[in-house]
């Protein structure tokens, strides 16, 4: 008999020694084709589409379990289930996930995980009161200086552009290059470690190694290139702290350096797990910005649908000066708001994953028992018919012009309540001022096929821990063109203050 037959073999009668069967109120357990191991090895090479996979072979469960060795994951793959989830928040938590990330993210040192540590489930540790004093940070005033600062970044990038139309670029890495100098500003300020492309590129490469990483075995061996990048960014951001940097931030970055400060965290370890805000700053943003301009640009006639929207009702002109109005867009253009909730609704593969600590019933229905992780299929969740109808799985970019899509409760676009995303004002009004701006002065043109120009969906990345969005896995070229209609216009953006919210579905 093989070696590999024997140690296999071995494996699975050591971890079945004492192994806990499935409560039958438990969800259905979702058997792998290779005994133990099988649904490791789907994660390892499909990511976290995996669940969808099994949700896809398994259509009409709700939820259900897998097991590797003896650790039970389970998977919610229905709407109907999130509230139930909700309702139990303080005893399905995503506190230990934070932890998770700054020891084998950000590799960040004992004591300062100590600090951080939730200590009872429902809060009360280092990272409760981080979250806390990012969100007083995060609205008023101070919000609306931070989002004047990321639009005013973008603008840059969007002049720069026109100056050189024509001219061919990688669209995912153009947004990417725009939004990480222009986020990173607003948040970090002048002395902005960003502001270095050799530090752009190590953070993603960092970026791109984190499921390596995660695993902390050996990182430095096995995530070589992201360790490296981590390493190297760490000491940029230390610099940064040396020198005062938040001081000529923005609250947020002030917020987060005086509390970790103030607890006791020291200056490396505050700079680890600035690297790890960086991620959730940009690599939300970036792809979502990609997506909503793929989709509108392949879809002409909806394109021109929203460019006259925001021509009418955004866009105010004197002279050869061209502003767009972020009022106005937040208040007067329900299409382009409409349309950037399907494009994020049908380009996630987020799984958000969630620590039991006590014995959960679900419904009356799902035993969730304490030490497990649980997780929702947000792709098994959006092709829900029931709740999203029969086009579940098709583009629809009137799905959220009607108010009735408020009550469905199964669009994770922004994380599940009560873990939402704390800058999902500022992210949006970003994209969609960046967005409205770019449809109105350029024309896309893909690559041309022997058939014409085509607008053909990129090969996807899927291997991403750290985006809740798909992502090309290779460059995505077009050709932009200036259009005539406004070329010769000065753009600006106008962000009064007070200007309320978007009306944002959350879950």
């Amino acid at each position: 008999m093989p070696l590999g037959i024997i140690a296999v073999t071995l494996l699975f009668l050591i971890s079945n020694l004492g192994r806990n069967k499935l409560d039958p109120r438990e969800p259905l357990e979702v058997k792998a084709s290779i005994p133990i191991i099988g649904h490791l090895l789907g994660m390892i090479n499909n990511g976290l589409v995996y669940y969808d996979i099994l949700s896809k072979k398994y259509p009409n469960l709700p939820a259900f379990t897998t097991s590797i060795f003896n650790f039970r994951t389970y998977t919610i793959a229905s709407p109907s289930l999130i509230q139930a989830v909700q309702r139990n928040a303080r005893l399905i938590s995503f506190e230990p996930f934070l932890n998770v990330a700054a020891e084998r993210m950000a590799g960040c040192s004992k004591h300062a995980l100590e600090i951080l540590r939730e200590k009872r489930s429902g809060g009360q540790g280092g990272n409760q009161a981080v979250i806390h004093a990012m969100h007083s940070a995060l609205f008023g005033q101070e919000q609306d200086k931070m989002i004047r600062s990321m639009i005013k970044g973008v603008e840059v990038w969007n002049d720069g552009l026109a100056h050189k139309a024509p001219i061919q670029i990688d669209m995912f890495e153009w947004c990417r290059e725009a939004i990480t100098v222009a986020s990173s500003d607003a948040m970090w300020g002048p002395l902005n470690p960003f502001k270095s492309k050799y530090f752009r590129d190590a953070f993603w490469d960092f970026e791109a190694g984190i499921d390596r990483l995660i695993l902390n075995f050996l990182p430095h061996i096995v995530a070589r290139k992201a360790w490296k990048s981590r390493e190297s960014g760490t000491k940029a951001f230390m610099k940064y702290y040396n020198a005062n940097g938040p001081a000529q931030g923005s609250l947020l970055a002030q917020a987060r350096w005086n509390t970790m400060h103030d607890m006791g965290i020291s200056v490396e370890d505050v700079s680890r797990l600035e690297m790890g805000m960086a991620v959730g700053l940009l690599s939300n943003t970036i792809p979502a910005t990609f997506w909503v301009l793929f989709d509108l640009y392949s879809r002409p006639e909806l394109l021109e649908q929203i460019r006259e929207e925001v021509n009418q009702n955004a866009l105010q002109i004197a002279d050869k000066s061209a502003t767009i109005d972020l009022t106005c867009l937040r208040d007067q253009c329900p299409r382009l708001l409409a349309f950037f909730h399907e494009s994020l609704r049908l380009r996630s593969l987020a799984a958000p994953t969630r620590f039991v600590y006590e014995d959960v019933v679900l419904d009356n229905k799902y035993l969730i028992k304490a030490g497990s992780m649980l997780n929702i299929s947000t792709t098994a969740v959006y092709r829900n018919a029931d709740s999203w109808g029969p086009g579940s799985s098709e583009f629809d970019a009137t799905r959220f012009y009607a108010s009735s899509s408020r009550k469905i409760g199964g669009f994770l676009g922004f994380g599940i309540s009560p873990n939402l995303c704390p800058g999902r004002e500022s992210a949006t009004s970003m994209i969609l001022s960046f967005v409205s701006a770019f449809i109105l002065r350029f024309d896309l043109e893909p690559p041309s096929s022997s058939s014409g120009p085509l607008w053909a969906e990129p090969k996807l990345r899927f291997h991403s821990l750290s985006s809740p969005w798909f992502q090309p896995a290779e460059p995505f070229l077009v050709k932009v063109m200036r259009r005539k209609e406004y070329q010769d216009y000065e753009w600006h953006y106008r962000v009064p203050e007070d200007k309320g919210q978007f009306k944002l579905s959350v879950g």
